[in-house]
């Protein structure tokens, strides 16, 4: 095997872990996003503070709620943004022992 071939075989096997990562990121990421939905839609006031907190900033959001258009698009960007900072907190909280 040739010098070169092994560097690229790690540089290769290296981002396919970067893209792994992403992925299972991607998916957690999704699961707590649906796990706030749901949370929601039980009545959890947390998360419903943190949610109107996010709307109540978007301009969009009060554009499409004046002209009767569908906010939903917003809805899920905010608690796209709230479960993205509950899981780097649940990231950060990890303890090893």
């Amino acid at each position: 095997m040739k010098p070169y071939a092994d560097y690229y075989s790690q540089l290769d096997s290296a981002n396919q872990r970067e893209v792994d990562w992403q992925t299972g990121y991607e998916i957690a990421l999704d699961e707590v996003a649906a796990e706030i939905d749901n949370d929601l839609k039980q009545g959890d006031q947390t998360h419903y503070h943190e949610l109107t907190e996010m709307l109540c900033d978007n301009d969009n959001f009060w554009l499409a709620i004046g002209s009767g258009a569908s906010y939903e698009s917003y809805r899920q960007e905010a608690i796209k943004k709230i479960a993205e900072r509950e899981l780097n907190a649940r990231m950060n909280d990890y303890d090893q022992d």
